[in-house]
This record gives structure tokens, sequence and C-alpha cells, in this order.
């Protein structure tokens, strides 16, 4: 047994459409809807999200609309009008309410909101459109401000200012400084024309003055002269200009009183706020006046400082008194008086001025006033000192660089003059082995130390042209600084001082960075600890210093006192000429310290106090790397063995020692002494099929410089078949850049590092057996 429920079915699909109507319009809609109960929302659209300052329409829902009243007061008045809604059927509506609400932020908002009671799931509930009008309430307190302003403006204004009505002349308004300068009661005004009163002296002023209203739509500063309700004439600047209101035409006129002392007055102000010195009038002592640039540059108000004397404007009661004296001796004798002094602001700082004074009436120099003028100088000496500093700097910067230079002299002669004698005491004949072998080794020494000295000297020299490159690779830090302290180790116990290594569990064993550059600071730290501590002991202590890591180096030397301490890390500079005489050295390598640590970003410094020792620190950016794949094992000189190298010379001594150590490594050595040689030898080894594996070649060199022998080579051969290595004694940044531009791969300085050039060759001899 069946029933028709077609039209149930109509009726339910009607139903769903109207509710999926209403949920679009509902959603889609740009005003701000919210659907609720008792202040608790039910379903709100995104524009009542926005408004409210939800994250969306969804986040809303649950909320009470009560939490966004500010007020007790209109969380009560919201709880009568939802008590009212009770009372409403569906279908009806609430009259619209301006309310002042807050969003979630606390950002106040204006809204007018309209409501009407409709069904839901949940019962009966308010549906209510809330209106954003918090740009027009602002609007609308801003004209209610302009508009109070004005009023007072006008009721105020010393100008005489009126309001007319353009066609028939007659005063609608005026204010109090138009009955003063008028004579007339307000009431005899209003109403009647400026004819009637009499107040034009001249006619034709009047006529002038209406007949450029009509041309111009405004007049500036006319002048003409109005005439009192007594018969006095006072002169007057007149501006006006026409103006609309709700229909009708008037013209506003501002009319000023400028008869002589008025008119002195004024440009006496425009004389002083004008100038660019600070003015102030004096009269028996007491400062009557000041202009706008004294108030501007010390910082008080005419008020302020009206009947006060000048001695508020001094630091030093004394030195006012003292000037005070020689200020009245120069102006009873009708001179002008000057003076450059130090004065106080408001806020208590002081500055400089240049002072003048003079008395306002010559035959009166005291009793008449005086007239003192302060031009602000603060500028001009800062500059003069910064001269006078920079002068001093300079010489003494010329001072330590001529002991710099006398020191290094003798630091560098010192060596060479041991490097001489013991090559002479080396060659003499029947020496035996042992001896010989002493003497290699101590000229040995004094290379190292002479090449240490050249070294600073350079390193200095690329740091201070900005030409120094830094590393950024991993490197062992705890190995690298071990390995300071293992080579320090044997010179400390020598001096019988302790040498002691701290490293903090924080410190990573891998960081990032310049390994080379680190060791370069810690190994001068650690050396000038040992060279000055003569008894106790040297510290190495590592450790984290936010996020830097500390490099501090302690020790129980002699202290150093404060002055010195702030030129320590000056270059050329030592503790004083006894540290030079007493321990040698240049006075680069803390200097050079600073630079480095600057170019890592980070920073040197040091605490110390005399007889308390020294701690020199570094602190240095050096984040936590990943550890460095271990180099590879193996001899290192296996894969030298049967390389083919051609060394391009032109200094027979450099290239004997430099084809005995090649050779020592099993490399087959072509020699060649320059540039063009080079090329032709580097053609005859292709033609031959044995090609050289690497190029060592001297930059400066006779017949042709290596860097015109490679730019010819790279013609022919590309760098990756022909790797070419520039050997040079110039360790600047330039050189190097300008070797790599004439076609070089690398580049190395000399005096040749033995274990750079090794690693350089294996490098380069790996790539072409590979290639």
């Amino acid at each position: 047994m069946g029933r028709d429920v077609t039209a149930q079915m109509r009726a339910q699909q009607a139903v769903s459409a109207s509710e999926t109507r209403y949920r679009s319009l509902f959603t889609r809609s740009p005003s701000a809807l919210v659907l609720h109960r008792r202040g608790a929302v039910l379903d709100a659209n995104a524009a009542a999200a926005r408004l409210f300052g939800y994250r969306d329409a969804e986040a809303m829902k649950g909320s009470n609309l009560l939490d966004h009243f500010g007020s007790p007061e209109q969380r009560q008045t919201v709880r009568e009008r939802a008590a009212q809604s009770e009372r409403l059927q569906v279908g009806d509506a609430m009259p619209a309410m301006e309310y002042r609400m807050q969003a979630l932020d606390g950002r106040p908002i204006d809204v007018e909101a309209t409501a009407v009671c409709v069904d839901s799931v949940a019962g009966p509930a308010l549906l209510t459109i809330y209106v954003d009008i918090t740009a027009r309430k602002a609007a609308e307190a801003a004209l209610r401000r302009s508009e109070a302003l004005l009023s007072h403006l006008f009721a105020t204004s010393p100008d005489c200012l009126t309001l007319t009505d353009l066609e028939t002349g007659r005063y609608a308004l005026v204010n109090d400084s138009f009955l003063q300068v008028s004579g007339f009661a307000r009431d005899e005004v209003i109403g009647r024309t400026s004819v009637e009163l009499g107040l034009w002296h001249r006619p034709e002023e009047r006529d002038a003055l209406v007949a450029a209203i009509r041309r111009q739509g405004s007049v500036q500063a006319m002048p003409i002269t109005f005439r009192h309700r007594e018969g006095r004439r006072i002169p007057m600047l007149v501006s006006g200009a026409r103006f609309d209101f709700d229909g009708q035409r008037f013209l506003v006129l501002a009319s000023r009183d400028v008869s002589t002392s008025e008119q002195t007055r004024l440009e006496v102000e425009a004389i002083l706020n004008t100038v660019s010195l600070a003015i102030a009038f004096v009269r028996e002592q007491r400062i009557v006046r000041i202009n706008a640039r004294h108030r501007e540059m010390f910082g008080w108000g005419e008020d302020e400082l009206r009947h006060a004397t000048l001695s508020a404007l001094w630091p030093d009661p004394a030195e006012f008194q003292r000037m005070r004296r020689q200020a009245i001796t120069r102006l009873r004798h009708r001179h002008g008086y000057e003076c450059e002094t130090r004065l106080k602001r408001r806020d208590g700082s002081l500055f400089w001025v240049r002072l003048q004074a003079q008395s306002v009436d010559p035959s009166n120099p005291i009793g008449g006033g005086t007239i003192w003028s302060a031009e602000d100088i603060t500028e001009r000496r800062q500059t003069q000192q910064a001269l006078a500093d920079a002068r001093d700097a300079a010489e003494a910067a010329s001072r330590a660089k001529s002991a710099f230079l006398a020191n290094t002299s003798h630091e560098i002669r010192t060596p060479l003059n041991g490097l001489l004698g013991l090559a002479r005491l080396a060659m003499q004949p029947g020496l035996n082995e042992a001896r010989r072998q002493q003497y290699l080794s101590q000229m040995i020494d004094s290379t190292q130390s002479l090449t240490g000295i050249i070294s600073d000297i350079l390193d200095l020299s690329k740091v201070e042209a900005g030409r120094i490159t830094l590393e950024d690779v991993p490197f062992g830090l705890r190995e690298t600084i071990a390995a300071v302290h293992h080579a320090y180790l044997p010179l400390a116990e020598a001096k019988g001082t302790a040498l002691v290594l701290s490293i903090a569990d924080e410190v990573p064993a891998t960081v990032r960075g310049d390994p080379l550059r680190v060791r370069q600071i810690l190994t001068n730290f650690v050396a000038n600890a040992i060279k000055f501590t003569e008894r106790g002991s040297v510290r190495i202590e590592v450790g984290p210093r936010g996020d830097a890591l500390r490099l501090a180096v302690h020790d129980t030397g002699p202290g150093i006192d404060v002055d010195t301490q702030q030129r320590l890390f000056t270059p050329f500079s030592q503790a004083d000429d006894s540290i030079t005489r007493r321990y040698g050295g240049t006075g680069l390598g803390l200097s050079i310290c600073r630079e480095l640590a600057s170019l890592m970003g980070g920073s040197v410094g040091v605490n110390s106090a005399p007889g308390y020792g020294s701690a020199f620190w570094a602190d240095l950016p050096l984040p936590e790397a990943k550890a460095a794949p271990p180099a590879g094992g193996g001899d290192v000189l296996e894969p030298l063995q049967g390389g083919r190298v051609l060394i391009a010379e032109d200094n027979p001594v450099n290239m004997l020692i430099a084809v005995a150590m090649l050779e020592q490594w099993g490399l087959d050595v072509t020699q060649a002494s320059d540039g063009a040689s080079a090329i032709e030898a580097v053609e005859q080894a292709v033609a031959a099929g044995r090609p050289f594996d690497v190029v060592l070649m001297d930059v400066h060199m006779p017949v042709m410089s290596g860097h015109a022998a490679v730019r010819a080579l790279r013609e022919r051969h590309d760098a990756q078949s022909l790797p070419v290595v520039a050997l040079t004694a110039a360790a600047l940044t330039s050189e190097r850049d300008e070797a790599l531009a004439a076609g070089m791969n690398d580049f190395l300085t000399k005096p040749i590092d033995v274990a750079k050039l090794r690693e350089t060759l294996a490098r380069y001899l790996r790539r072409t057996a590979a290639a």
C-alpha cells in the first residue's frame, strides 16, 4: 500500500533551497552579521569576524558579545536590550542603536546595531547587523573639536575678526577685539554696516577693499585706517576672503592694529626671531626678554627666565661672577664685551658659546640695560679639538713608527747577522758533522725568526688595506688549541713556567672558521704570556661566551696598567721602550690579532692590573660544524712520485733549493730561467708527448715575466690541462689577484712553506692524473 509524498518532497526541497540561499547570503554579506541568544554567538559571518578581530567566523562562534563592551554601563544597557528581545516574536525588529565596542585586541570600534528576531535551531534568536561607524564617529568628533577650536580662536584672537553678509554688508558676527578697537558694544554692531557705524576714516579705502574682494576673492595685509567711535584714527592691516555657508555668502575679515608702537614692536620682534643668535635683554641684572633662538638654544621658556639673573645659565657661580666683573668694567668704558665660555641648558647639559654684550644706552651703560647675544660654537670647538687630537695622534703615530722602524731594523739585522755568521762557520774546513748540524739548525731558527717578523709586517699591511681573505671551513678547534699548547710546552718548561690547558665541555670539537687565523691569534697570546712571565704559570682557557667562544690566556706576569692597556692593540706600540730592549718584538702582533678578530666579527681585549698578571682574550663567533672528513691515508709523497714539474726561476739559489726539494720527493724536474724559456719548455714537452703535470712560475723574471708567460700559455693550454702555480716574494692580496687574473691556478709566497707546497703539488698531480 503506497502514499503519494510528492508534495512533501517538494516542500522539503524548497526549504533546503531556502536555507542554502540564506546561508549564502549570510556568509557572503559584506555587512557584519551575528546570530546570538542573550549575547552568546550561535553563528557569525566573515565580515563580523573581521570587525571584532577573530581569526575567522568559526573562531567567533561560542563567544559572548558582552565581552566586547568595555564599560559596565554599556554591558548593563545591552543586558536590558537582550531582556526586551525575549518578548519579541519571530520577524519583530529592534530599533537601531549605537555602541562603543572593542575588538579582541582592545581596539575601540563604534558600531550601529540593528536586530531582528529569527527562528534558529536553538529557538528564537537575534540576528544583529553591525555597521562599523568608527570613521564616521571620528570625523564627527574631529568636526566638533574643529568647531570648538574655531569658536575659541575667534573669541580670543587679538586680531579684530568679523563675519559680514556679503550681499548687505551687515555684520553677522564680531569678536571682542573688534569691539575694543571700535569702541562699540556687540548689540550696536550686529545687523549694521561699517558705513552706518562710521568706521571708515577714508571711504575710498572701503571701496578699494570691496573691489579687491570682488576681483580676487580675497585680500592680504591691506593697509587701512579705522576710526574709533570717539574719533581716534587707528592704522590697521586687513586680510579677508569670501566665505560660502549654507547657500549664503559671507566676508571674513581679520584686522590688526599697526599703530606706531605696535609697528615698532613687530619690527623688533621680527629681527629678534630671525637672527641665528640667542638674544637676552637684561635690565638691573634681571632677564627681561629673550628671543626664539634663545629658547631653542637653552631650552627655557621666556616665562621661566623672566626676572631671573644671567647666573641661571652658568654652571659655575664663581665663573659667572668673574665674567660679570670683566663685563661691567668693559661696559662702563663704553666698550663691548666678548668671551668664549661654557653655558648650561635647561636639561643641565653644557655647551660652548661665543658671548657678546653691548649697552642699550651708551650714556647709561649699566642702568639702561644690556643686550647679550650667544652663538653656539660647540661644533667649532669640537672640530678644533678633533684637529688637535688628530695632530697629537699623528705625532704619536709618527713617533711610534719611528721607534718601530728603529726596532724592526734591529730585529731584522739580528737574525740576518746570525745567518751570515753561522753560514761562514758552517763552511769552515774540517768542521765535524755534529757542529755543522748545530750551525745549520741555528740558521733555521734565525730564518724562522726573520720570516716571522716579515710576516707580521705583511699581515698588518694586508689587514689595514682590507685585502685579507678569511677561510670559512670546518676544522677541529680542540686539536688546533691542543697543537698550540703542545708547540709551546717545551718553551714554557725551559723557562720553568707551567703551561696549562683547559677546554670547557661545551666547546664543540668541530667549528667553522679560519683555522690558520684562530691559531695565529692564540699563538700570539701564548707566546707573549710565556715571554713576559718570569715565574708562575700560563693558563689557556677556552669556553662559551654568549654566541661566541672565548679563547683566553692567563698569566702570572707583571701585569699592565690602564694607560698601557689602551694602546696595546695599536700598531707599532709596546708597553714601553724597556720591553723592546728586554724582550724584542715589533709591537705588531696584538694589533694584527685585533684586526683579525674584527674581520671574523669578534673582538679582543685584556684584563690586567700591575702585580696581578694579565688575561688576554678573544671572543670569536665560531659556530659548531659537522666534523671535517678525515684526510686520506697513505704516504703523502706517494702522489708526487714520477710527477713532471717545470720550475721557472731566475734566482740560482732559489732554483737550487727548489730542485733539490722536488727531486727528494721523487719528481722529474725541468728548469727554466725566465718566462720565454718556460714557454719553450712547455711546448717541447707537449710535442714529445710528455707534458708537465704542474708548472711552478716565478712572477718577477727577466726577458719575460711570469704574468706574460702564463698569458701566452693560456692561449694554447687551459688551466685544467696545464696547472700553473705562481711563486713570489710579494704577499699582498693585489699580487695574488694579479696572478690569478693572468691565468695562474694558485699562488704561493716565498719563503715557500714546504708543507703547503707539497700539498699543492699533490692536489694538482691528482687532478691531472684523473684527467
